[in-house]
């Protein structure tokens, strides 16, 4: 019998070409009156933009704008742009970018209705959220991290030195706006940064020991459409088509990993990316063979339904070979699309690898990977990815 389960995916969700220009609508409707946009400064020079604080014009909703934004957000920024959107008195939030941007956006909504600093709120703080977040909408510009539908915002604490989440349900975005014109101008790294990340989520959702039937058919479905199609973005970035794929399928990856959970290869990367300041996309991609290898005898049955997906079917008719096949499947496809082979490629040294199995250790996460993680364990997949 089919065990029971919780299925959470409260943002709606707007899919289409130009649906952006439904947003000063929508707006409206959450009664958002001066909205705050969240955005990093590329996206704040760009046309599109432009257009989009045009439209927000003509309807005669006031708004600031906060684009001092890095790459990896930490907890002083969001604090300071916590202050910003209070001394302008924001009574909603508009993000735009990438997973980094639309998190801080979400740690901000938080702050916005909540006392004190992220860190607060953060994995192991004290603090207690006992107010809704205001009203947020997200519009992501990359194809990978999910953020505009998740209730999870991952910081960099600069006192630790090391990347931390806020989760809570009051993070969930009210409405997110996948529209694939406002990727056409993804840069190639990122392209397949977010594109990588996508996949493991699906992945790691998919043989999440506690995947469920539902967030299973939005992971195969995922795994299936980025297998087809990053190859296609990575080498026709005007791909239109291409691009409304992936956007969506980024959008079924998060929600098949917020509803079955993630493993290994996220606990690793997210401590990577805390202490050596590896892209999180890179880091999972390179990292995802190994894990997959680890996993695979443990979650036979899916890795065969993940070889299908991946259309490797036809190089094997023995299932047990046919799931075998899969993480090189993974290491091939990211070698194709310019994924580097090795960890050493950053700031990555092994002194490091003590604080990254810790921390990797401590990864809430870490129980829902199908096979038993062990400090030993992350240790050699550390140990392998770097020296490939």
């Amino acid at each position: 019998m089919m065990h029971s389960f919780l299925f959470k995916g409260p943002t709606y969700i707007k899919y289409g070409v130009g649906v952006v220009k439904e947003l000063a609508a929508l707006c409206a409707e959450l009664s958002m009156t001066h909205i705050l946009f969240v955005t990093g400064n590329h996206v704040r020079k760009s046309e599109e933009f432009a257009g989009i604080k045009n439209c927000m014009d003509s309807a005669h909703i006031a708004s600031d704008i906060y684009s001092d934004i890095p790459t990896e957000p930490t907890v002083s920024i969001v604090d300071a742009a916590a202050s910003f959107l209070k001394e302008h008195h924001c009574d909603g939030i508009v993000a735009i970018g990438g997973g980094s941007i639309l998190d801080t956006a979400k740690a901000i909504a938080l702050l916005g209705t909540n006392p004190g600093s992220a860190r607060d709120y953060m994995f192991g703080g004290s603090g207690v959220v006992s107010h809704p977040a205001l009203p947020l909408i997200c519009i992501p510009t990359t194809a990978g991290s999910g953020s505009e539908v998740t209730a999870s915002s991952v910081i960099l604490d600069e006192e630790k030195g090391v990347k931390l989440s806020i989760t809570h349900n009051y993070l969930f975005p009210k409405y997110a706006l996948i529209d694939p014109t406002l990727h056409l101008s993804m840069p190639h790294k990122i392209t397949i940064s977010t594109g990588m990340d996508a996949m493991t989520h699906a992945i790691e959702a998919y043989t999440s020991t506690t995947s469920n039937a539902m967030s299973d058919m939005y992971a195969l479905t995922a795994i299936s459409m980025i297998s087809q199609t990053i190859g296609i973005v990575a080498k026709e970035p005007d791909n239109l088509e291409a691009r409304g794929t992936m956007a969506l399928a980024s959008t079924l990856a998060a929600l098949a990993f917020v509803n079955g959970g993630l493993g290994i290869v996220h606990g690793i990367s997210q401590a990577m990316g805390g202490l050596a300041h590896v892209p999180h996309g890179i880091g999972n991609a390179i990292l995802l063979p190994y894990c997959l290898t680890l996993n695979e005898r443990y979650a036979v049955d899916k890795f065969i339904a993940i070889a299908h997906a991946m259309n490797l079917s036809a190089q094997s008719s023995d299932p047990s070979a046919l799931a075998a096949k899969v993480p090189e499947a993974i290491r091939k496809l990211s070698m194709e699309i310019g994924i580097p082979a090795s960890t050493r490629e950053f700031a990555l040294t092994p002194d490091m690898f003590p604080a990254i199995v810790k921390e990797t250790m401590a990864y809430r996460l870490l129980k829902c990977n199908p096979a038993p993680v062990t400090p030993e364990i992350v240790e050699d997949i550390l140990n392998q990815s770097y020296y490939a």
